[in-house]
């Protein structure tokens, strides 16, 4: 696998696109007040039991929030109400792990965690860990004990998978840089009055060369000459032991790749795929459903064999929107039934070995009762969708239009039940979409005033959304 990695660089956005064999897998974005990865001393402004988080004076514009089950506690508390641990007013030590989004202000942690290439240090932690795709149990052995003689007491160790490339005085390098950058942190920290900032995480461009850059990158190309600067000394330091093509390119490089194309065909409910056959993605608030659906593709032999050639293609194509829409929580993924029970195992192979290659945490846990592949999948940041689109006001998310047809249906009934209104004349106000509909119900209408004994008048405000209305007598307006 061949891995480029493509950066624009604007006053007032960063964007940076994965691109593995030649196609879009990943791609980043971040403003100029990003903060993800950044420790804080906070104050604790409000605890609110009830929805098991606390809210988080960090300095920014809006309180940042905090899960009961990320906040750090001493082991008093571990047993009993973690919520016990804090008090209004209190400093506490946080770091912010999803940037704030429209009316939603950053999530924290008080889990702190202190990221290096090859090396995450835990300051409240003593565990050692391994990448499960650390598969060699010789080497996963080797690092084990290298940690276990050299990590100072009371730090936990995780060993990212590009300990894989590291040699031993490398990660041991990195293991002295970390900790005592956790020290300077510590000492920032007891200096500081809250609310304040006490460490500042690399910029938005250098954690994702920190967590992509290894010996499957070929190409970095970049839009902005002082980045390219930076960026060249940081993989030159670095070492990685192959040659690293770093170029500049003026312009949008999103469209000179042609990856603007593939971004917005992730905010798509429907992906087709090359056979014909096509995967249909529903994201809802507790869960995502993908469905694999066989479309124009027919199979050129038997009905089995056209199940598995799809759903194979499924089992690549999956992993990969995943990364790229950035879809997290509990999955289900209905494929097509198959019979055979070698199919299904190879199947699901290619499925396990394309979600190796995910940075995002994932675990399969296996087939529903009704036959669907249940997974899950961390989720860290926010995704294509989230960027591009926003609830609907007309159907307040459910993905579905309104019928005109039920608005004017209930706006008459409205109108026959308003003959309590004392006046000859009867002001209905809609919205200007509704015109059509109405120029074509004159008759009900007719019947309206007959029935009534008051004239109808209809008037078009632009104000009003579609799905409302106003019925009202003289001046005086009331909503029904």
């Amino acid at each position: 696998m061949t891995r480029n990695i493509i950066a624009e660089v604007y006053p007032w956005e960063s964007r940076v696109a994965i691109v593995e064999n030649g196609r879009l897998t990943e791609v980043f974005w971040a403003n100029q007040d990003e903060s993800v990865g950044n420790i804080y001393k906070g104050k604790v402004k409000d605890i609110l039991p009830g929805l098991s988080c606390v809210f988080i004076d960090i300095g920014l514009n809006k309180n940042a929030f905090l899960y009961s089950g990320d906040i750090q506690c001493s082991p008093k508390y571990k047993n009993g109400n973690v919520f016990d641990s804090l008090k209004n007013g209190q400093n506490i030590m946080i770091q912010v792990k999803k940037e704030a989004f429209s009316e939603k202000g950053a999530r924290v942690t008080g889990n702190v965690t202190i990221p290096g290439h090859y090396l995450v240090l835990l300051p409240f932690s003593n565990d050692i860990s391994i990448s499960r795709k650390v598969t060699d149990d010789t080497r996963r052995e080797q690092l084990r004990l290298l940690m276990d003689r050299h990590k100072p007491d009371n730090f936990g160790i995780i060993m990212r998978t590009a300990c894989l490339e590291g040699s031993d005085e490398e990660i041991l390098t990195e293991l002295r840089q970390i900790t005592l950058l956790w020290e300077n942190i510590k000492y920032r920290y007891l200096k500081s009055k809250a609310p304040a900032l006490v460490f500042e995480d690399m910029d938005f461009f250098e954690r994702i060369l920190r967590d992509y850059l290894d010996n499957k990158v070929s190409k970095i190309v970049i839009n902005d000459e002082k980045l390219l600067s930076k960026v060249t000394d940081y993989v030159n330091d670095k070492n990685y032991g192959h040659k690293i093509e770093i170029s500049f390119e003026p312009g949008a490089l999103f469209e000179i790749y042609n990856l603007e194309k593939h971004i917005r065909r992730a905010i798509r409910r429907k992906v087709w795929m090359k056979s014909g056959g096509y995967l249909v993605f529903d994201e809802t608030e507790a869960m995502t459903i993908i469905d694999v659906n066989s479309g124009k593709f027919t199979g050129n032999k038997d009905f089995s064999a056209t199940v598995f050639q799809l759903n194979c293609e499924a089992a690549m194509e999956i992993p990969r929107q995943l990364k790229l829409r950035s879809i997290g929580g509990i999955i289900l993924i209905d494929f097509i039934s198959m019979k055979d029970a070698a199919q299904e195992y190879e199947v699901m192979e290619i499925f396990r070995n394309e979600l190796e290659k995910d940075k995002a945490h994932t675990k399969i846990i296996g087939m529903t009762g009704l036959g669907f592949l249940e997974m899950t999948r961390k989720k860290s940041r926010y995704g294509v969708l989230d960027f591009f689109s926003k609830e609907c006001p007309v159907c307040n998310g459910r993905g579905r239009t309104l019928n005109i047809s039920a608005v004017i249906c209930e706006i008459k009934r409205k109108l026959i039940g308003s003959d309590y209104l004392e006046t000859s004349e009867i002001i209905c106000e809609v919205n200007p979409h509704l015109q059509k509909s109405f120029a074509q119900d004159e008759k009900h209408f007719q019947y309206l005033e007959e029935q009534l004994g008051k004239r109808i008048k209809i008037k078009y405000n632009n104000d009003i959304e579609i799905t409302s209305y106003k019925i009202y007598a003289n001046d005086v307006s009331m909503r029904l």
